[in-house]
């Protein structure tokens, strides 16, 4: 029986075959394959329905537990809540853009899909302390913590937690996922987001990106029009309406195509901009083809403002037109500097200025997945992760002689990556006993090792 931990794992692992990387099916110890999407069952063999609360887009509700929104914006936030929200504001002492527990000191969130019972889990590294994030009504096989990020959802001091839960069932559809606020500072209670119309293995929260009070959620297995796994992405501000977005929304550059994924890896760029990975979109031309051209070659769309009424961008495609390239796998920008994408399945990433004009390609052979993980620091540097040996190296984006590289592991390392305050975060969800994350300062030698008290991949995702 295929669990939901190597399942998922292997849905986005890249192999070490002369393919370079491995395509979203899944397979079991016998070598049998699955797709990623509908690879949902327990160690026991069954599927439980997400518990938690939520709102549908009427604003009728199913759990009075939690405070809950979907994506059409609805809420039930308990009156009491707000406050809560204006005592946990008094009381906290956030004074860093990236403090979410408001002790005074940069936070960097840490997600464990696979911890207790497939529920998920999340904690913040804060200083030396792992401090567990929870949240209420989980349910076995959800993958809380998938993807995380920090953002300012409101207006108060503390940073705030966005994290995918990609495989929670909502409102009797399967795996159809969903993604979470958790407010800094206690501020609120957790409030549960969901698409207005929930799909079987959508995976809603696959990806997710913050920035300020800008949010943005990545769907890449969603179907439109018949067009299976063509993908969507959902963007808010603050606690605003989200909006759905998919290369089927007018003005979006591209042709929505089955199996595109859009929205599988996401980041804010400039100002309201957002950039999109298609990593499994074919370069087949102009208009709408299926199974033709070069096949998962990849591509990135950046919208120039993603709450514009009238959507505009530019697509960028794979820079070397090739079979199995991935582009768009992983994207990271940097405010002044400018923008990575990767392609780890031959191995390299591709920086851009902040007009998109290519600036240099860096390379690293080996079938090491090189650019699996991208993480951008505030100052212009850019961490690359190939967790299959390859490290993880740290890269100017002004500066291609300032480069450095950090030890290779076994165990994973460079899986996820994070820059938070002047430290950049390693994940090695596979180190022994439960994962750990290695932290590095800009000036130190060696990385430290955290760990939490439990868990079972601590460090597959990682958010600053």
């Amino acid at each position: 029986m295929i669990t939901l931990r190597a399942a998922l794992l292997t849905a986005v692992m890249l192999s070490t075959t002369a393919a370079g990387m491995a395509s979203p099916a899944t397979a079991d110890a016998t070598g049998s394959t699955s797709t990623a999407s509908s690879a949902t069952t327990d160690a026991a063999g069954s599927t439980s329905a997400a518990s938690s609360a939520t709102t549908d887009a009427a604003g009728s509700t199913s759990a009075a537990s939690s405070a809950t929104t979907d994506a059409a914006g609805s809420t039930s936030a308990a009156s009491s809540a707000t406050a809560a929200s204006a005592a946990a504001r008094d009381n906290a002492a956030c004074t860093s853009p990236n403090d979410f527990d408001g002790d005074g000191v940069d936070d960097v969130a840490v997600g464990d899909p696979f911890a207790d019972d497939d529920k998920g889990a999340v904690h913040v590294i804060s200083g030396q302390k792992v401090v567990p994030v929870p949240v209420p009504g989980l349910a076995a096989g959800d993958g809380f913590g998938w993807s995380v990020r920090l953002a300012k959802v409101n207006a108060d001091a503390c940073a705030d937690l966005v994290v995918g839960a990609p495989f929670t069932d909502v409102r009797g559809s399967e795996d159809a996922g969903a993604a979470y606020v958790v407010y800094g500072g206690g501020a609120a209670p957790p409030r549960q987001f969901t698409a207005p119309e929930p799909q079987r293995d959508a995976h809603f929260g696959w990806s997710v990106a913050g920035k300020g009070d800008l949010v943005a959620i990545g769907a890449p297995y969603e179907d439109e029009a018949r067009l299976a796994d063509t993908g969507a992405v959902y963007v808010a501000k603050g606690e605003g309406r989200p909006r759905r977005i998919s290369q089927e929304s007018q003005e979006v550059p591209g042709n929505g195509e089955v199996g595109d994924q859009f929205g599988w890896a996401l980041a804010f760029g400039a100002g309201n901009q957002l950039i999109v990975g298609v990593p499994y979109e074919n370069d087949d031309g102009a208009g709408r083809q299926v199974g033709t051209g070069k096949i998962d070659s990849g591509s990135v769309v950046v919208l120039a403002d993603a709450l514009a009424p009238e959507l505009s961008g530019v697509k960028l495609d794979s820079p070397t037109d090739a079979d199995g390239d991935r582009y768009g796998y992983a994207v990271a920008y940097a405010d002044g500097a400018g923008l990575a994408v990767s392609a780890p399945g031959p191995g390299y990433v591709q920086l851009l200025n902040p007009k998109l004009a290519p600036v240099r390609t860096v390379r690293q052979g080996g079938k090491q997945a090189f650019g699996f993980s991208l993480a951008a620091s505030a100052d212009g540097r850019l961490a690359v992760g190939a967790p299959y040996g390859g490290g993880v190296r740290v890269l100017s984006f002004r500066n291609p002689a300032d480069e450095r590289v950090l030890p290779a592991a076994d165990d994973l390392a460079g899986y996820a990556v994070a820059f938070s305050g002047n430290k950049l975060y390693v994940g090695r969800p596979d180190a022994a006993p439960y994962g750990k994350v290695a932290v590095t300062g800009r000036n130190a030698e060696e990385p430290q090792d955290v760990q939490p008290a439990k868990g079972a991949d601590f460090g597959m995702s990682l958010g600053g």
